[in-house]
C-alpha cells in the first residue's frame, strides 16, 4: 500500500474474524427482491448492504460520519432507475466475495467502482427530479 496509510476495510475485519454473515444475507434477500421485481425492497436492501459494509469497515469517524446519510441512502438509489438492478446485485457479489473473502485490497477497488458506475445515474436521476 503506498506509503504507511493504512484503509481500514471490512474485509480485514471479517478475515480476522468479525462475522460477515449479515453481508452474504443482505446479498441473498436482494437477489430474491429482484427475481420478484419488488423494486421498493430491492432499494431497501441495497441501501442495508451498503450500511453493513460501512459498519463492517470498524471505522467508528466513517461509520458516524455516514449515519446520518442513511435516510437518504434510499431515496438516493432510488434515484437510479435507469440503472440496472442485475447489474448493482453482481456488483455487491463481487464486493461480497471480496469481503468476506479477507481481500481488502480487491474489495477496495471494487467498492470505488461500484461508486464511479453509479455515480451518473444517480446524478441524471437526481437532476430530473429537481427540474422545475
Amino acid at each position: 500500500m503506498p506509503g504507511n496509510v493504512r484503509r481500514p476495510h471490512g474485509g480485514i475485519r471479517v478475515a480476522a474474524g468479525e462475522p460477515g454473515g449479515r453481508l452474504q444475507e443482505l446479498l441473498d434477500d436482494t437477489r430474491q427482491a429482484i427475481d420478484d421485481d419488488r423494486t421498493d425492497d430491492v432499494v431497501r436492501l441495497s441501501a442495508a448492504f451498503h450500511a453493513e459494509i460501512v459498519r463492517l469497515s470498524g471505522n467508528r469517524l466513517l461509520i458516524e460520519s455516514v449515519k446520518p446519510l442513511f435516510g437518504r441512502m434510499r431515496w438516493i438509489f432510488g434515484l437510479a432507475h435507469n440503472r440496472s438492478n442485475e447489474l448493482q446485485r453482481d456488483e455487491h457479489m463481487e464486493l461480497c466475495n471480496a469481503i468476506l473473502g479477507g481481500k481488502a485490497e480487491l474489495a477496495y477497488t471494487l467498492a470505488y467502482s461500484h461508486i464511479e458506475l453509479g455515480r451518473e445515474p444517480v446524478l441524471k436521476g437526481l437532476a430530473e427530479t429537481l427540474e422545475p
